[in-house]
């Protein structure tokens, strides 16, 4: 019996010894530096230092002290390295500050434009970030008109650390259809699937506020244009990532607004006819009407339909007006018809695969076909 409990309490203290083992390869928080926000930009002429210099590489910090401060205000450092590649400015940045950088919490991946509108750096920056295994592929990504590094300059009224205050813009895009959600394995996926081709959020910096408005074009891994805040609108229905948002319309000369809380899109084919496909993208809404002129009745079932048919009439043309801007000025399809049809229709789709951006912008056909369902029209007093 005395061995039975000799030989439990020899487990026991072998398992506590297991517990309070310290971990062999702990790095101090006090030594860690971490990067909340990454920019990538090509190199300026004058900060190059040796013909292997193609970025600048850039990425904020928090200051722990300010932080801890009640005052208002930036609690963030930047800090910067022009290099050949991301793993080089590491190296740089270790050589210059006692602290390791540490990427496992951030949120932002900033482009600069002129880095993007290089194909050879962009795929360059890509594949490093790909192969690198201390990034994650999660944070968001933007592009930057101008340069990246020039969002780390804005000093933001109401935030102290400046990823926070842009991740929770984009995270608005629950609320506003006019912002665009991209993560950067998103963007990553996207850009190999369609060769180059990708829609990402654009970010623009000012004195002492940011804005996520509008959004970058690429095609075959250069930036070709931009979308407005209407457009990517419009982009987020046809991609059928639209969730809440609103937008105005005008009833006998009454301006309102309509809010929707649930959007919904499919893709079907109609016919092959001609050489050409036709494709029907349809489209359905449900929300309210909060916003119309005192003293008019809306409960009137005629006039809610005639409102609907109004909404369904906007949200057609303004969709197929982006449509002809893809397929006739961009020439690419970033709207999902190929996805769609390389799914299931993929017999119809070998036969165009191989000149299918040609066949896109010349022999697709694509029908906009909106559905509004006014659930909702306000108190009523």
């Amino acid at each position: 019996m005395k061995a039975v409990k000799r030989l439990s309490l020899a487990a026991v203290m072998f398992l506590c010894v297991l517990l309070i083992t310290g971990c062999w390869d702990k790095v101090e928080i006090e030594d860690r530096l971490f990067a909340l926000a990454i920019g990538v930009d090509d190199v300026k002429e004058e900060e190059r230092k040796t013909s292997e210099d193609m970025y600048t590489f850039s990425f904020v910090a928090p200051v722990l002290e300010e932080m801890k401060k009640e005052s208002k205000g930036p609690a963030f450092r930047t800090y910067e390295a022009v290099s050949c590649g991301i793993i080089h400015s590491q190296s740089q940045l270790l050589e210059r500050f006692s602290q390791k950088q540490y990427f496992g919490l951030t949120r932002v991946m900033l482009f600069g434009e002129g880095m993007m509108r290089d194909e050879k750096l962009l795929k360059e920056i890509i594949d490093a970030i790909l192969r690198y295994h201390e990034l994650h592929n999660s944070m968001y990504a933007y592009i930057v008109p101008g340069r990246a590094e020039e969002v780390f300059e804005v000093k933001p009224k109401f935030e102290k650390l400046i990823m926070r205050y842009i991740a929770g813009i984009t995270e608005n895009s629950s609320y506003s259809s006019g912002i665009l959600k991209l993560s950067l394995s998103d963007a990553i996926i996207m850009l190999i699937n369609n060769k180059g081709g990708l829609v990402i959020p654009r970010l623009i910096p000012g004195e002492e506020e940011i804005r996520v408005s509008g959004a970058g074009v690429l095609k075959e891994y250069r930036l070709v244009g931009y979308l407005d805040d209407s457009e990517v609108s419009s982009y987020n229905r046809l991609m059928d990532k639209a969730k809440g948002g609103s937008f105005p319309v005008d009833i006998e000369g009454t301006s309102t607004v309509f809010k929707h809380f649930r959007f919904d899109r499919s893709i079907e084919l109609s016919k092959v006819e001609g050489g050409k496909i036709y494709l029907n993208y349809n489209m359905e809404t449900e929300g309210t009407i909060e916003e119309y002129t005192l003293n008019k009745i809306m409960l009137d079932n005629k006039f809610l339909k005639k409102v609907e048919h109004e909404l369904g009439k906007k949200i057609e043309s303004e969709s197929e007006k982006l449509i002809k801007r893809f397929q006739k000025e961009f020439r690419t399809d970033l709207i999902g018809a190929r996805d769609y049809l390389n799914k299931y229709q993929p017999k119809l789709f070998k036969t165009i695969e191989k000149d299918y951006d040609k066949y896109f912008s010349d022999n697709i056909v694509i029908k906009v076909n909106a559905d509004v369902h006014i659930r909702r029209i306000g108190l009523i007093k």
